[in-house]
């Protein structure tokens, strides 16, 4: 059977895919015209005409005007355009909010315009392209993707804020519809428990070709649902219901029921794939026709990778989203093979500068793409449809190799002291200010050290341990509840360490009490190795787990859940 979507992309995916190719011949051509066209449009912006937008006519002259930015010294602009007033960073008012988090605790807000929408939809359009020609099968089936909520709030001005991928879901061209069997309105279901199983259930009734979803960790944890909830989800199946205990909203809920019907046969199905998980619903088993899963592979989430073998086999292929975060999508990859994916050159403009200088660089010394080297590592800066002008993305990308004339890149992680295993993005300064909040560092009988993040591990989630000092160790009690303090202090100085604790990709913080007098020995032996007195310091947040073994007099470890 054809399908519109497979006649749509029958007739757009080559031509998406040639298009990409001749940018990729002359990647400088492409950013220099891009620039010219960002710069041009937004000339007239309070930003633009701050800097004098008009004036420029060449990237080097955009990086003499043009300082690099933080969000901080673009959230005045930001907020004016949230209260209503016009034309700050874009010409064209902004149509939607992403929330992340910031630097410093509070969320980041990131314009969201048509032509910024329309850059990241062409480019997700290209990945499908690519994907499809690669696995054409796809077309056949269904499409798995778990979202969160679109709208979490609204601007003064009444625009909404929210999830970015709430917002692409809800917005997908009406041709793609049909390839994504679960509702919105499921993404609406505020209890994740609910929210997750619902997804399976509407899912269960479908040929499922793909799961897509940025961080595998998400993966995982809709295949331990799955196997969780087999006797409720055949149940469900088998009488066409949606199990009346779920808190799931009145209204939402009377939008779903009435699209389930009982099958029978699809719940005999289902059993079979039970047995054939040995009691356990695999994935691998109930759709045994999957094609792919797409979700990153690199960084930091790596070790969620090796997790997913049990549940769908050890040769399903897996392909790279590509690096993208809510400022941007910056890479496309082109295979399954690796993590790597192209620069898009004609949808942002990107300047780098190496990792290997440590130290600020000044405006004027980034480099373009056409002055990177194979095996370097850089942190990046984008200008983008948006309105983000050499923004600070804080992320470390890799250059693999070159596509035509275009580098290759892969994520390997965000810049020192800031930690992300499922999208948390947990800075020093947010870790320092839960333990501040919770520890009283006024008090001289306690001393926090740094805080340790642990990636997943096979059954246990990743989660952050606070290494902490006492000269008198606290009691159990007043142990755990500093504990659960910590948790809860993270989930207020970082919104989305909150939603991941929340939906169970996140493990609790852990308050590791010490010994006193471990901290200043651990100095004088660095000291001995030669680190200066002066500029002794510590990385308050660090990934590397054999950190903890320069303290190994330990008296409890606390859980916060």
């Amino acid at each position: 059977m054809i399908t519109r979507a497979k006649l749509l992309f029958d007739l757009i995916g080559p031509r998406t895919l040639a298009r990409f190719e001749d940018r990729c011949r002359h990647p400088m051509r492409e950013q220099e015209k891009l620039l010219r066209a960002l710069l041009h449009e937004n000339a007239g912006t309070a930003y633009g005409r701050h800097h004098d937008f008009a004036s420029i006519e060449s990237v080097s002259a955009y990086q003499k005007q043009v300082p690099l930015t933080e969000y901080e010294d673009i959230e005045p602009y930001v907020e004016a355009a949230r209260r209503g007033q016009p034309a700050q960073l874009t010409r064209a008012r902004p149509v939607f909010y992403a929330m992340t988090s910031g630097t410093t605790g509070p969320a980041k807000y990131i314009p969201v315009t048509e032509a910024s929408r329309h850059a990241k939809a062409g480019l997700m359009r290209l990945w499908l392209s690519a994907a499809l020609r690669d696995h054409p099968s796809v077309l056949d089936g269904a499409v798995l993707q778990p979202a969160s909520p679109e709208v979490e709030g609204h601007a003064p001005d009444g625009t909404p804020c929210g999830s970015e991928a709430g917002h692409a879901y809800r917005n997908m061209p009406k041709v793609m519809r049909g390839m994504y069997p679960v509702p919105y309105d499921v993404c609406e279901i505020p209890d994740y428990a609910a929210r997750y199983y619902t997804l399976l259930r509407v899912a269960l009734m479908h040929s499922v070709r793909v799961i897509g979803t940025p961080n595998p960790s998400t993966i995982l944890l809709l295949s331990r649902e799955l196997a969780a909830h087999i006797e409720r989800l055949l149940r469900d199946v088998r009488d066409g219901t949606l199990d009346a205990s779920l808190n799931i909203p009145a209204a939402i809920r009377a939008s779903l029921v009435h699209t389930l019907r009982p099958d029978r046969a699809r719940a005999g199905a289902l059993q079979r794939a039970a047995a054939a998980g040995g009691g356990s619903l695999l994935p691998r088993h109930v759709w045994p026709d999957m094609a792919f899963l797409a979700c990153w592979k690199g960084g930091t989430v790596a070790p969620y990778i090796d997790q997913l073998a049990p549940y769908f086999g050890p040769d399903l292929p897996l392909r790279d989203l590509g690096w993208l975060a809510s400022e941007c999508r910056g890479s496309v990859p082109l295979s399954d093979d690796g993590d790597a994916g192209v620069l898009a050159v004609g949808t942002n403009v990107y300047e780098f500068f190496p990792t290997t200088e440590d130290r600020k660089p000044r405006p004027t010394e980034l480099l373009t793409v056409d002055q990177l080297d194979v095996g370097g590592r850089y942190l990046v800066y984008v200008t983008t449809a948006g309105g983000l002008c050499r923004y600070a993305m804080h992320d470390i990308l890799e250059v693999t190799g070159f596509h035509l004339k275009t580098p290759t890149v892969r994520f390997v992680q965000k810049e020192k002291g800031i930690v992300s295993f499922t999208g948390e993005k947990l800075t020093e300064a947010q870790v320092l200010a839960a333990a501040d909040d919770v520890l009283d560092q006024r008090r001289t009988d306690r001393s926090f050290i740094a805080a340790i993040g642990r990636p997943p591990s096979a059954g246990v989630e990743a989660s952050y341990l606070f290494l902490v000092e006492y000269d008198t160790p606290p009691g159990d009690l007043v142990g755990r509840r500093a504990a659960h303090a910590l948790d809860q202090a993270l989930g207020r100085h970082n919104i989305e360490y909150a939603s991941k604790r929340k939906s169970g990709r996140l493990g609790p913080a852990v308050l590791r009490v010490l010994e006193a007098g471990q901290f200043d020995a651990y100095q004088r032996r660095a000291l001995q190795s030669g680190a200066r007195d002066g500029q002794f310091k510590i990385l308050r947040l660090v990934t590397d787990r054999a950190f903890a073994d320069q303290f190994p007099r330990v008296v409890a470890d606390y859980e916060g859940g």
